[in-house]
């Protein structure tokens, strides 16, 4: 029997993907994986002008995407909706209504600081706290002018807290001069080394990979901040000439299965939140209080947000 070649561009490790890849082998030995790890931050973000470039040369590109900017690429009617019949997995914060794309892992985002430069008694408890002075040029954030990740999670601010909650954190990020990273690890480095006290985004994995080794990092619980939730969902391209492979590949990952394949892996949560794996939501954040970001309604308004965080730095740079 012929070999069937799957194209698949992610933002999942390669060697993370690989221990899903072969276990989908396992059921499927015909279907061959050509897996691809793009990165995504950026305006706009490389793996989407990557893509772009490609159905413009070519007129094909991957069959599959494995990322958390689905959302966003939605928008440019890149997809073809397949509503597999795994999804019902999986919440329906964590996917969309057409089929365009599916949360096959979650990013919880936590804040951390630098217990040897902030003390308990010292603590912010709310997001009004940290317009304290002692935390000027002292905030990290994934950069907010980028309009990707760090907007959107400082947008779903608006949803989760209100209006005029949104636009005072926003105008004390400005006046505090956030530091501003392109990749999530430097947040995490910046706190780590002592050049910032805070972490506003964190990636949940990556602090608890670096804990036990970094024992002065902890994690910042804010009283009126919710843990944003983002996921890494996959998506067919609708120029795949591979619909029916895509099909089982996404079938495989939103199953029962698949899922607690994905929560085994280290550190790696999966969509499904009624998953009993190692690394399941239920298990590494128990009873905490999630939101899932972007809505629709955040990513409609990522051009004018993002404008309005950089007009804000600029007024107070």
């Amino acid at each position: 029997m012929n070999k069937t070649f799957l194209t698949i561009y992610g933002t999942i490790e390669p060697w993370e993907f690989i221990h899903w890849q072969n276990e989908f082998n396992k059921l499927y030995p015909d279907i061959a994986i050509n897996y691809h790890r793009e990165y995504v931050y950026g305006t706009p973000p490389p793996m989407a002008k990557k893509i772009k470039h490609e159905l413009d040369s070519k007129g094909k590109s991957a069959d599959l995407i494995l990322s958390a900017i689905s959302p966003h690429l939605q928008m440019k009617n890149l997809f073809y909706p397949y509503k597999s019949p795994e999804r019902t997995n999986i919440h329906s914060d964590f996917k969309d209504e057409h089929g365009c794309w599916t949360s096959v892992v979650l990013l919880p985002t936590i804040q951390v600081y630098n217990a040897d430069l902030l003390l308990n008694d010292n603590l912010p408890h709310t997001l009004d706290d940290l317009a304290n002075v002692e935390f000027s040029s002292k905030l990290s954030i994934h950069d907010i002018t980028l309009g990707t990740f760090g907007s959107n999670w400082l947008s779903s601010i608006r949803f989760a807290s209100g209006i005029e909650k949104w636009k005072t954190f926003s105008t004390t990020l400005a006046k505090q001069k956030i530091s501003m990273h392109p990749l999530f690890i430097n947040i995490l480095n910046s706190v780590i080394s002592g050049e910032s006290t805070i972490g506003l985004t964190v990636m949940l994995y990556e602090y608890l990979r670096t804990k036990e080794n970094n024992s002065h990092v902890k994690r910042l619980i804010l009283d009126d901040l919710p843990v944003m939730v983002s996921g890494t969902a996959i998506s067919i391209l609708k120029s795949s000439e591979n619909i029916d492979a895509s099909k089982l590949f996404i079938d495989f990952l939103l199953s029962k299965h698949g899922q607690n394949i994905i929560g085994s892996t280290y550190l790696r949560i999966p969509a499904d939140l009624d998953s009993d794996a190692k690394f399941s939501l239920k298990n590494l954040l128990p009873d905490e209080n999630i939101l899932m970001f972007p809505t629709d309604a955040v990513v409609e308004s990522t051009s004018r947000d993002r404008k309005f965080y950089i007009d804000l730095l600029t007024m107070y740079s």
